[in-house]
């Protein structure tokens, strides 16, 4: 599985720290592999809609977050933002961000 994040925005956002990042499951521990292949399906991330998170009108100063799957051949993409209420998405954000950094 081939995973993409990509992140924009922020407070003084810093282009060179917006870059994409990418991991394939293939390159993870196999106890990491089968934690994020768990954290997809609580979230159902092939189902999610296109954007998942809006921000605010005035809102300034989140991140926006894209985050591209392909897998067995097929490939889905989700927007979301920090203004996020969805306690499992939260979880697969926090762990693709902790395994990108």
């Amino acid at each position: 599985m081939h995973i993409e994040l990509k992140t924009e925005g922020g407070f003084a956002a810093i282009p060179a720290l917006n870059k994409s990042r990418t991991i394939n499951t293939e390159d993870l521990p196999e106890h990491e592999a089968v934690e994020l292949k768990q954290l997809l399906n609580t979230t159902h991330f092939f189902a999610l809609p296109k954007r998942v998170s809006k921000l605010p009108p005035g809102a300034a100063d989140y991140r926006q977050y894209k985050i591209t799957i392909e897998d067995k051949g097929k490939k889905h993409t989700v927007y979301l933002t920090d203004v996020l209420d969805n306690p499992p998405l939260r979880r697969l954000l926090d762990f693709l961000k902790a395994k990108m950094a």
